[in-house]
């Protein structure tokens, strides 16, 4: 999928992909990969199926 990743266009399959360092649980317990996703913010990236045009923000 094409998604635009802090403002830069990457390509990834799964948001995991795009978190480099963060904490990744990957059934949504944690806070570790809070993201503003298409506008929508405090997301659980990793329980976000990625589509084609996605825009993602990480959140301090």
């Amino acid at each position: 999928m094409k998604v635009t990743f802090n403002g830069v266009r990457r390509e990834a399959a799964h948001v995991a992909e795009l978190l480099p360092g963060r904490f990744f649980c990957g059934i949504g317990v944690c806070f570790g990969c809070v993201a503003e996703i298409n506008g929508v913010p405090e997301v659980r990236a990793c329980r976000h199926q990625l589509r084609d045009g996605d825009e993602i923000r990480t959140q301090p």
